[in-house]
C-alpha cells in the first residue's frame, strides 16, 4: 500500500506540472515581430558591431572583494569551529594576504593603464 500511495503522489507531481506547462504552449499568443525579440540596448545601434571591452584591474578588484567576503564567512564558522577549523581559518587568511600583497608588490591593483 505505501509503494501505491507513493506512485499515485509521484504520478500526480510529475502530471500537474506536465500539463500546465502543455496547457500553456496550446493558449500562448505567438507574434514574433523583430523589435520584441532583438535585444534592447539603450543608445546603441544594434546593426553595428560593439567594441566594449572591460578593463582587467576591475575584474581583478571584483575578485579580491568576493575573496574579502568569503573571509567575512571563515569569521562566522571560526567561532564554532575546533583547532582544525582554525588551522584552516589561518592558512586562508594566510594565503589572501599574501597574495593581495604579491598583487600590490607587481602593481596589477592600480587602475591606470
Amino acid at each position: 500500500m505505501f509503494w501505491f500511495n507513493l506512485m499515485v503522489v509521484f504520478f500526480i507531481s510529475l502530471f500537474v506540472p506536465m500539463s500546465m506547462y502543455f496547457f500553456s504552449l496550446l493558449i500562448s499568443f505567438k507574434d514574433y515581430y523583430y523589435n520584441k525579440i532583438c535585444s534592447y540596448e539603450c543608445g546603441f545601434d544594434v546593426i553595428k558591431k560593439i567594441d566594449f571591452s572591460v578593463n582587467l584591474s576591475f575584474f581583478s578588484i571584483i575578485l579580491i572583494f568576493i575573496i574579502f567576503e568569503l573571509e567575512i564567512v571563515f569569521f562566522i564558522i571560526l567561532v564554532q569551529g575546533d583547532f582544525f577549523v582554525l588551522f584552516c581559518f589561518f592558512t586562508f587568511f594566510f594565503y589572501v594576504v599574501f597574495s593581495f600583497y604579491m598583487e600590490w608588490f607587481f602593481g596589477s591593483l592600480s587602475l591606470k593603464n
